[in-house]
């Protein structure tokens, strides 16, 4: 999906606000910011939200000898669901519909992005749970996943946000419980970027207990086919069913050919307007190829 000039503003304005929040305002945040304008203002015409932040990532590495450290925001909100997983998982799975429940709080989860909200505290947390009662996935496309499940021996589950990636593992353990024939594959960022989930942060939350996690190799915070590895591109030629979450897995994926479950929280008026959802409402939907 092509780069959005909302997206464009959003990642400026998001990243700016962190970076001179914890640099100062000094003569190397200036350079920053004549970069990152720079990059914004002059895209390469095929580009999308993952890859410009991508860019700007490297601009803070040139600048500041790092990439913007979002480690404090993931610790926190890691720790803030995995304090609340058993109580989830267990809710979920006494539910009527434990799959759909589960897939709403994986929607809602997709929240926790700071690419796209750069002010998140603990209270986000709330924010989440409560969208979660508020989903209201399609039937036609739950159905789909359930008749796919029910047949699938191998599940491709592509991950993005910290935190969020509790609220997967919740997802995760209903799928196994339901369908036990089914073995995950959980992939993650090949090195850290914004909050995305990288193979540290799936050992933070014990998801290698549930799944056979590996990282894809790129430093793009999606999927982007161009630099992930041959294992994460086979493993998208072959998985019987494969579940991506976010918008930065959206935007790199979408239109690509392949069939996919995605999971997302719309947190862009033109992704509202291209799946027609209601702004901050999460959505599941299913590319048919």
């Amino acid at each position: 999906m092509l780069l959005d000039e909302e997206c464009k503003g959003c990642l400026y304005n998001s990243q700016l606000k962190k970076v001179e929040k914890e640099q100062g305002a000094g003569e190397r945040f200036e350079r920053f910011k004549r970069g990152v304008k720079a990059l914004c203002q002059n895209p390469p015409a095929e580009y999308c939200a993952p890859l410009l932040m991508r860019d700007i990532d490297r601009v803070h590495r040139e600048i500041f000898g790092g990439g913007i450290d979002y480690s404090k925001e993931k610790h926190l909100f890691n720790s803030l669901l995995l304090n609340m997983e058993r109580e989830l998982f267990a809710q979920t799975k006494a539910s009527a519909d434990p799959l759909c429940e589960a897939v709403k709080l994986a929607m809602a989860a997709n929240y926790i992005d700071f690419a796209r909200l750069a002010d998140l505290d603990g209270g986000a947390v709330d924010i989440v749970l409560e969208a979660a009662t508020r989903a209201n996935p399609k039937k036609d496309v739950l159905q789909s996943l359930k008749n796919k499940l029910a047949k699938a021996k191998a599940l491709l589950y592509l991950h993005d946000n910290c935190g969020e990636i509790v609220l997967d593992k919740v997802l995760i353990r209903i799928i196994k419980s339901l369908y036990p024939q089914i073995s995950v594959t959980s992939v993650v960022r090949g090195a850290p970027i914004i909050n995305d989930v990288t193979l540290a942060d799936a050992e933070e939350v014990g998801l290698f207990e549930y799944a056979n996690v590996i990282a894809n190799g790129s430093d793009a915070p999606g999927t982007y086919l161009k630099e992930i590895s041959e294992e994460a591109l086979e493993l998208l030629a072959s998985g019987d069913v494969i579940i991506a979450k976010g918008l930065g897995n959206l935007e790199t994926l979408y239109g690509e050919g392949y069939d996919i479950f995605y999971l997302f929280t719309c947190k862009c008026g033109h992704i509202s307007a291209r799946f027609g959802a209601a702004p901050w409402s999460a959505v599941i939907t299913e590319e048919n190829i």
